[in-house]
């Protein structure tokens, strides 16, 4: 059974803008910190701009069935790369994409 569905878009440019302000960190868990802190500038605002989409999606689906925040959703990857959420106890399906200047995510829950 889907309980919500999400979606949202998000232009990289703004995330890149952002890169060393204190936003981030509250946008972030720990664990999504150090694995956008691997990577190069352009290519970390491409992937923490992926992640903020994720998290508004995740948010716009399930806020009102779960208490939560945007900082409480953590979206990780698995062993080939793909984004995983799995910090609720329902099955939530993300799929990101990037397209030159944004990122959006299609997600259900």
């Amino acid at each position: 059974m889907i309980i919500g569905i999400g979606c949202d878009i998000v232009e990289i440019s703004r995330i890149a803008n952002a890169l060393n302000k204190p936003v981030i960190q509250r946008i972030l868990s720990e664990k999504e910190q150090e694995i956008a802190n691997q990577y190069p500038d352009k290519r970390k605002a491409e992937w923490i701009a992926g992640r903020f989409a994720a998290k508004e999606a995740i948010y716009k689906a399930i806020h009102k069935v779960v208490d939560c925040t945007i900082s409480d959703i953590e979206v990780l990857q698995d062993d080939t790369g793909a984004p995983v959420c799995t910090c609720f106890d329902y099955d939530v399906m993300i799929s990101i994409a990037h397209e030159k200047e944004y990122a959006m995510l299609m997600q259900w829950f």
